[in-house]
Protein backbone atom coordinates (compact mmCIF):
# COMPACT_ATOMS: atom_id res chain seq x y z
CA UNK A 1 0.00 0.00 0.00
CA UNK A 2 1.22 3.43 -1.32
CA UNK A 3 1.65 6.04 1.79
CA UNK A 4 1.75 9.52 0.65
CA UNK A 5 3.84 11.68 2.77
CA UNK A 6 3.32 15.00 2.88
CA UNK A 7 5.75 17.66 1.85
CA UNK A 8 6.30 20.88 4.14
CA UNK A 9 6.48 24.15 1.61
CA UNK A 10 9.42 25.10 1.12
CA UNK A 11 10.43 28.22 2.91
CA UNK A 12 12.87 30.79 2.38
CA UNK A 13 15.98 30.07 5.26
CA UNK A 14 15.61 33.62 7.51
CA UNK A 15 18.19 32.47 10.22
CA UNK A 16 21.49 33.79 8.25
CA UNK A 17 19.39 36.98 8.27
CA UNK A 18 18.28 37.14 11.73
CA UNK A 19 22.15 36.11 12.95
CA UNK A 20 23.58 38.69 11.20
CA UNK A 21 20.59 41.65 12.00
CA UNK A 22 21.66 40.51 15.94
CA UNK A 23 25.89 40.83 15.36
CA UNK A 24 24.96 44.27 13.94
CA UNK A 25 22.65 45.36 16.83
CA UNK A 26 25.77 44.49 19.07
CA UNK A 27 27.62 46.93 18.16
CA UNK A 28 24.65 49.67 18.27
CA UNK A 29 24.40 52.10 20.78
CA UNK A 30 21.19 51.21 21.66
CA UNK A 31 22.09 48.40 22.72
CA UNK A 32 23.57 49.04 26.36
CA UNK A 33 21.09 52.76 26.81
CA UNK A 34 18.87 51.02 29.46
CA UNK A 35 17.62 55.22 29.22
CA UNK A 36 16.80 54.75 25.70
CA UNK A 37 16.52 50.98 25.39
CA UNK A 38 13.52 49.37 28.07
CA UNK A 39 15.12 46.04 27.26
CA UNK A 40 18.41 46.35 28.12
CA UNK A 41 16.90 46.96 32.29
CA UNK A 42 14.58 44.52 31.81
CA UNK A 43 17.29 41.74 30.46
CA UNK A 44 19.78 42.99 33.67
CA UNK A 45 16.57 41.95 36.19
CA UNK A 46 15.54 38.83 34.55
CA UNK A 47 19.20 37.59 34.70
CA UNK A 48 19.58 38.28 38.89
CA UNK A 49 17.79 35.66 40.28
CA UNK A 50 19.67 33.33 38.13
CA UNK A 51 22.97 33.00 40.28
CA UNK A 52 21.20 32.63 43.76
CA UNK A 53 18.49 30.33 41.99
CA UNK A 54 21.53 28.25 40.95
CA UNK A 55 23.32 28.98 44.54
CA UNK A 56 20.31 27.88 46.73
CA UNK A 57 19.71 25.13 44.51
CA UNK A 58 23.26 23.53 45.29
CA UNK A 59 23.14 23.84 49.05
CA UNK A 60 19.67 22.54 49.32
CA UNK A 61 21.06 19.67 47.57
CA UNK A 62 23.96 19.10 50.11
CA UNK A 63 21.46 19.62 53.02
CA UNK A 64 18.81 20.73 53.71
CA UNK A 65 19.50 23.41 56.72
CA UNK A 66 22.00 25.65 55.59
CA UNK A 67 23.35 29.85 56.02
CA UNK A 68 24.68 32.37 54.22
CA UNK A 69 28.23 31.01 55.87
CA UNK A 70 27.73 27.22 54.31
CA UNK A 71 26.50 29.52 50.86
CA UNK A 72 29.91 31.15 50.66
CA UNK A 73 31.80 28.03 50.80
CA UNK A 74 30.21 26.74 48.04
CA UNK A 75 31.17 29.64 46.03
CA UNK A 76 34.66 29.29 47.33
CA UNK A 77 34.84 25.44 46.75
CA UNK A 78 33.40 26.08 43.14
CA UNK A 79 34.74 29.13 41.64
CA UNK A 80 32.47 29.01 38.78
CA UNK A 81 29.54 30.31 40.37
CA UNK A 82 31.34 33.71 40.02
CA UNK A 83 30.46 33.51 36.14
CA UNK A 84 27.24 33.47 37.08
CA UNK A 85 27.32 36.78 38.48
CA UNK A 86 27.84 37.62 34.87
CA UNK A 87 24.45 36.24 33.66
CA UNK A 88 22.40 39.55 34.23
CA UNK A 89 25.14 41.48 32.15
CA UNK A 90 24.51 39.25 29.74
CA UNK A 91 20.87 38.60 29.40
CA UNK A 92 20.90 42.97 29.02
CA UNK A 93 23.46 42.86 25.96
CA UNK A 94 21.01 39.87 24.81
CA UNK A 95 17.74 41.58 25.76
CA UNK A 96 19.49 45.04 24.42
CA UNK A 97 19.98 43.73 21.02
CA UNK A 98 16.72 42.28 20.62
CA UNK A 99 15.23 45.06 21.46
CA UNK A 100 17.28 47.38 19.25
CA UNK A 101 16.51 45.29 16.15
CA UNK A 102 12.35 45.72 17.26
CA UNK A 103 13.17 48.83 17.58
CA UNK A 104 14.82 49.03 13.49
CA UNK A 105 11.90 46.79 12.36
CA UNK A 106 9.62 49.56 13.75
CA UNK A 107 11.04 52.57 12.22
CA UNK A 108 11.47 50.34 8.95
CA UNK A 109 7.71 49.85 9.20
CA UNK A 110 7.14 53.53 10.13
CA UNK A 111 9.07 54.22 6.93
CA UNK A 112 6.61 52.18 5.12
CA UNK A 113 4.06 53.33 6.04
CA UNK A 114 4.73 57.06 5.40
CA UNK A 115 5.89 56.15 2.17
CA UNK A 116 2.31 53.66 1.60
CA UNK A 117 0.96 56.90 2.42
CA UNK A 118 2.69 59.28 0.26
CA UNK A 119 2.07 56.65 -2.30
CA UNK A 120 -1.90 56.53 -2.06
CA UNK A 121 -2.10 60.12 -1.64
CA UNK A 122 0.14 60.24 -5.22
CA UNK A 123 -2.33 57.92 -6.68
CA UNK A 124 -5.13 59.36 -5.50
CA UNK A 125 -3.97 62.76 -7.12
CA UNK A 126 -3.23 60.79 -9.90
CA UNK A 127 -6.82 59.40 -9.94
CA UNK A 128 -8.43 63.05 -9.55
CA UNK A 129 -6.65 64.09 -12.73
CA UNK A 130 -7.50 60.91 -15.02
CA UNK A 131 -11.01 61.65 -14.19
CA UNK A 132 -10.74 65.38 -14.87
CA UNK A 133 -8.73 64.27 -18.36
CA UNK A 134 -11.60 61.70 -18.68
CA UNK A 135 -14.50 64.29 -18.36
CA UNK A 136 -12.72 66.43 -20.43
CA UNK A 137 -11.99 63.88 -23.12
CA UNK A 138 -15.75 62.96 -22.93
CA UNK A 139 -16.78 67.02 -23.26
CA UNK A 140 -14.37 67.10 -26.24
CA UNK A 141 -15.65 64.02 -28.36
CA UNK A 142 -19.05 65.46 -27.73
CA UNK A 143 -18.08 68.67 -28.40
CA UNK A 144 -16.53 67.81 -32.08
CA UNK A 145 -19.29 64.88 -32.80
CA UNK A 146 -21.83 67.60 -32.57
CA UNK A 147 -19.74 70.25 -34.92
CA UNK A 148 -19.74 67.62 -37.39
CA UNK A 149 -23.04 66.71 -37.88
CA UNK A 150 -24.17 70.41 -39.00
CA UNK A 151 -21.67 70.41 -42.16
CA UNK A 152 -22.74 66.64 -42.47
CA UNK A 153 -26.13 67.39 -43.05
CA UNK A 154 -25.40 69.71 -45.13
CA UNK A 155 -23.38 67.36 -47.09
CA UNK A 156 -26.46 64.62 -47.29
CA UNK A 157 -28.61 67.20 -48.39
CA UNK A 158 -27.06 68.32 -51.30
CA UNK A 159 -26.16 64.90 -52.62
CA UNK A 160 -29.88 64.32 -51.93
CA UNK A 161 -30.69 67.15 -54.55
CA UNK A 162 -28.40 66.41 -56.70
CA UNK A 163 -29.57 62.40 -56.98
CA UNK A 164 -33.31 63.95 -56.95
CA UNK A 165 -32.26 65.79 -60.23
CA UNK A 166 -32.90 69.16 -58.37
CA UNK A 167 -29.86 71.07 -59.80
CA UNK A 168 -29.62 69.78 -63.07
CA UNK A 169 -29.52 66.38 -64.92
CA UNK A 170 -26.39 64.01 -63.93
CA UNK A 171 -24.96 60.91 -65.80
CA UNK A 172 -25.03 57.26 -64.97
CA UNK A 173 -21.72 57.47 -63.96
CA UNK A 174 -22.43 60.64 -62.07
CA UNK A 175 -25.18 59.10 -59.95
CA UNK A 176 -23.57 55.98 -59.23
CA UNK A 177 -20.73 58.32 -57.63
CA UNK A 178 -23.32 60.43 -55.24
CA UNK A 179 -24.80 57.18 -54.30
CA UNK A 180 -21.69 55.53 -53.04
CA UNK A 181 -20.51 58.97 -51.56
CA UNK A 182 -24.50 59.17 -49.76
CA UNK A 183 -23.74 55.75 -48.08
CA UNK A 184 -20.22 56.87 -46.70
CA UNK A 185 -21.85 59.84 -45.42
CA UNK A 186 -24.60 58.21 -43.62
CA UNK A 187 -22.55 55.49 -42.38
CA UNK A 188 -20.07 58.54 -41.05
CA UNK A 189 -23.55 59.92 -40.20
CA UNK A 190 -23.90 56.51 -37.91
CA UNK A 191 -20.38 56.63 -36.44
CA UNK A 192 -20.83 60.29 -35.23
CA UNK A 193 -24.25 59.64 -33.72
CA UNK A 194 -22.80 56.53 -31.87
CA UNK A 195 -19.61 58.88 -30.75
CA UNK A 196 -22.28 60.94 -29.14
CA UNK A 197 -24.51 59.18 -27.73
CA UNK A 198 -21.34 57.60 -26.14
CA UNK A 199 -20.36 60.25 -24.61
CA UNK A 200 -22.92 61.61 -23.20
CA UNK A 201 -23.47 57.99 -21.77
CA UNK A 202 -20.57 58.03 -20.34
CA UNK A 203 -20.78 61.54 -18.88
CA UNK A 204 -23.65 60.80 -17.01
CA UNK A 205 -25.66 63.52 -19.16
CA UNK A 206 -27.77 61.30 -21.31
CA UNK A 207 -31.77 61.84 -20.70
CA UNK A 208 -34.25 59.00 -20.33
CA UNK A 209 -38.36 59.30 -21.06
CA UNK A 210 -38.88 56.17 -18.80
CA UNK A 211 -42.27 54.89 -18.91
CA UNK A 212 -44.34 52.15 -19.65
CA UNK A 213 -43.24 50.12 -22.99
CA UNK A 214 -43.30 47.10 -25.07
CA UNK A 215 -40.00 45.54 -25.34
CA UNK A 216 -41.42 43.71 -28.65
CA UNK A 217 -41.72 47.23 -30.39
CA UNK A 218 -38.60 48.24 -30.08
CA UNK A 219 -37.13 44.76 -31.47
CA UNK A 220 -39.57 45.40 -34.59
CA UNK A 221 -38.04 48.72 -35.18
CA UNK A 222 -35.05 47.42 -35.08
CA UNK A 223 -35.31 44.73 -37.63
CA UNK A 224 -37.13 46.73 -39.54
CA UNK A 225 -34.66 49.66 -39.68
CA UNK A 226 -31.97 46.99 -40.51
CA UNK A 227 -33.90 44.40 -43.05
CA UNK A 228 -32.32 45.61 -45.74
CA UNK A 229 -28.94 45.55 -44.66
CA UNK A 230 -29.11 41.85 -43.92
CA UNK A 231 -31.11 40.98 -47.25
CA UNK A 232 -27.86 42.04 -48.78
CA UNK A 233 -25.60 39.46 -47.32
CA UNK A 234 -28.54 36.95 -47.30
CA UNK A 235 -29.01 36.61 -43.93
CA UNK A 236 -32.14 35.67 -42.36
CA UNK A 237 -33.51 37.43 -39.75
CA UNK A 238 -35.97 35.06 -37.09
CA UNK A 239 -37.81 36.96 -34.93
CA UNK A 240 -39.49 34.47 -31.97
CA UNK A 241 -41.56 36.98 -29.07
CA UNK A 242 -44.77 36.50 -27.39
CA UNK A 243 -48.39 36.98 -28.46
CA UNK A 244 -48.51 39.54 -25.40
CA UNK A 245 -47.00 42.74 -25.20
CA UNK A 246 -43.41 42.09 -23.14
CA UNK A 247 -43.70 45.83 -21.26
CA UNK A 248 -41.08 47.34 -18.99
CA UNK A 249 -40.00 50.60 -17.19
CA UNK A 250 -38.16 52.48 -19.81
CA UNK A 251 -37.12 54.99 -22.89
CA UNK A 252 -38.59 53.29 -26.23
CA UNK A 253 -36.11 55.57 -27.84
CA UNK A 254 -32.97 53.86 -26.15
CA UNK A 255 -34.61 50.54 -25.72
CA UNK A 256 -34.75 50.31 -29.85
CA UNK A 257 -31.28 51.75 -29.91
CA UNK A 258 -30.04 48.71 -27.89
CA UNK A 259 -32.03 46.26 -30.23
CA UNK A 260 -30.95 48.21 -33.20
CA UNK A 261 -26.44 48.07 -32.14
CA UNK A 262 -27.03 43.85 -31.13
CA UNK A 263 -28.93 43.18 -34.01
CA UNK A 264 -25.96 44.81 -35.60
CA UNK A 265 -23.70 43.24 -34.36
CA UNK A 266 -25.57 40.06 -34.98
CA UNK A 267 -25.27 40.92 -38.86
CA UNK A 268 -21.99 42.24 -39.04
CA UNK A 269 -20.43 38.90 -37.41
CA UNK A 270 -22.31 36.72 -38.99
CA UNK A 271 -21.00 34.49 -42.35
CA UNK A 272 -23.34 35.37 -45.49
CA UNK A 273 -26.56 33.21 -45.62
CA UNK A 274 -26.70 32.45 -41.99
CA UNK A 275 -29.38 33.16 -39.54
CA UNK A 276 -29.64 35.93 -37.13
CA UNK A 277 -32.33 35.21 -33.71
CA UNK A 278 -33.94 37.64 -31.87
CA UNK A 279 -36.29 36.26 -29.23
CA UNK A 280 -38.14 37.92 -25.92
CA UNK A 281 -38.91 35.49 -23.26
CA UNK A 282 -40.51 36.24 -20.25
CA UNK A 283 -38.44 34.97 -16.61
CA UNK A 284 -40.63 36.01 -12.97
CA UNK A 285 -40.97 40.02 -13.38
CA UNK A 286 -38.40 40.06 -15.78
CA UNK A 287 -37.90 40.31 -19.40
CA UNK A 288 -34.99 38.24 -21.44
CA UNK A 289 -34.39 39.30 -24.91
CA UNK A 290 -31.83 37.43 -26.38
CA UNK A 291 -29.89 38.24 -29.80
CA UNK A 292 -27.96 35.10 -31.31
CA UNK A 293 -26.12 34.41 -34.91
CA UNK A 294 -24.20 31.60 -36.29
CA UNK A 295 -21.00 33.92 -36.91
CA UNK A 296 -17.02 33.65 -36.26
CA UNK A 297 -18.15 33.56 -32.46
CA UNK A 298 -15.65 34.87 -29.88
CA UNK A 299 -12.52 33.90 -27.66
CA UNK A 300 -12.81 33.41 -24.08
CA UNK A 301 -10.13 35.53 -23.14
CA UNK A 302 -12.07 38.66 -25.23
CA UNK A 303 -15.38 38.03 -23.70
CA UNK A 304 -14.37 40.08 -20.54
CA UNK A 305 -13.40 42.97 -22.64
CA UNK A 306 -16.47 43.36 -24.95
CA UNK A 307 -18.26 46.08 -23.01
CA UNK A 308 -14.78 47.86 -22.73
CA UNK A 309 -14.36 51.11 -24.71
CA UNK A 310 -13.36 51.04 -28.61
CA UNK A 311 -12.90 46.98 -28.21
CA UNK A 312 -13.96 44.74 -30.30
CA UNK A 313 -13.19 40.84 -31.05
CA UNK A 314 -10.96 41.37 -34.18
CA UNK A 315 -8.77 43.94 -32.54
CA UNK A 316 -6.19 43.85 -35.25
CA UNK A 317 -4.82 46.66 -37.05
CA UNK A 318 -6.31 45.62 -40.47
CA UNK A 319 -9.84 44.65 -38.53
CA UNK A 320 -12.66 42.78 -41.28
CA UNK A 321 -15.95 44.66 -40.05
CA UNK A 322 -16.82 48.27 -39.98
CA UNK A 323 -17.49 50.29 -36.48
CA UNK A 324 -15.22 51.73 -33.71
CA UNK A 325 -16.28 49.52 -31.37
CA UNK A 326 -18.63 51.00 -28.85
CA UNK A 327 -21.93 49.37 -29.79
CA UNK A 328 -22.02 47.08 -26.84
CA UNK A 329 -20.10 49.83 -24.11
CA UNK A 330 -23.35 51.64 -25.07
CA UNK A 331 -25.90 48.96 -24.84
CA UNK A 332 -24.40 47.77 -21.35
CA UNK A 333 -24.83 51.75 -20.16
CA UNK A 334 -28.76 52.12 -21.30
CA UNK A 335 -29.05 48.52 -19.91
CA UNK A 336 -27.26 49.62 -16.50
CA UNK A 337 -29.35 52.70 -16.50
CA UNK A 338 -32.64 50.59 -16.32
CA UNK A 339 -31.81 48.32 -13.93
CA UNK A 340 -31.34 45.59 -16.17
CA UNK A 341 -28.18 43.32 -17.32
CA UNK A 342 -26.72 41.79 -20.09
CA UNK A 343 -23.78 39.54 -21.06
CA UNK A 344 -22.53 37.67 -23.81
CA UNK A 345 -22.58 33.80 -23.83
CA UNK A 346 -20.23 32.32 -26.93
CA UNK A 347 -18.11 29.65 -27.73
CA UNK A 348 -15.65 30.61 -30.70
CA UNK A 349 -16.63 29.60 -34.08
CA UNK A 350 -20.01 28.49 -32.38
CA UNK A 351 -21.76 31.98 -32.91
CA UNK A 352 -22.23 34.42 -29.99
CA UNK A 353 -25.48 34.85 -28.01
CA UNK A 354 -26.37 38.05 -26.17
CA UNK A 355 -28.67 38.36 -23.30
CA UNK A 356 -30.65 41.61 -22.17
CA UNK A 357 -32.22 40.91 -18.86
CA UNK A 358 -34.75 43.78 -17.74
CA UNK A 359 -37.07 44.71 -14.93
CA UNK A 360 -40.78 43.84 -15.92
CA UNK A 361 -43.38 46.88 -16.04
CA UNK A 362 -45.72 46.73 -12.60
CA UNK A 363 -49.36 45.35 -13.91
CA UNK A 364 -51.31 48.68 -13.21
CA UNK A 365 -48.53 50.80 -15.21
CA UNK A 366 -48.78 48.33 -18.32
CA UNK A 367 -52.13 47.60 -17.96
CA UNK A 368 -52.62 51.48 -18.06
CA UNK A 369 -50.62 51.87 -21.02
CA UNK A 370 -52.07 49.81 -23.00
CA UNK A 371 -55.34 51.04 -22.54
CA UNK A 372 -54.96 54.38 -23.32
CA UNK A 373 -53.37 53.01 -26.43
CA UNK A 374 -56.01 51.33 -27.24
CA UNK A 375 -58.74 54.57 -26.49
CA UNK A 376 -59.01 56.36 -29.42
CA UNK A 377 -57.72 60.44 -29.48
CA UNK A 378 -60.07 62.88 -28.76
CA UNK A 379 -60.45 65.90 -31.45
Amino acid sequence: MNTIQRQDPVRPERTPGVVQDFLSALTARLTYSPRKNPDVLFGFLWGIPIPFFALIIHAHALRSNFDLAFCLSIVQANPIYLAFVLHPFIFAVVFGALGTMRADREHHIRELLAQSVWQREKLEKANVRLNELDRLKSEFLANVTHELRSPLVTALGYTDRILGLHLGEITDRQRHGLEVSKRNLQRLRELINEILDFSRLDAGVARFKMAPNDLAASVNAAVDGLTLRAKARNIAIKINVPPKPAMVIGDAAKLTQVAVNLLDNAIKFSKDGGTVLVSIAADDNRWHLTVADEGVGIAPDVLPKLFGRFVQEDGSLARNYDGIGLGLVIVKKIVDAHGGRVWIESKQGEGAKVLVELPAAPLEAAHATLKNEKEPAHV
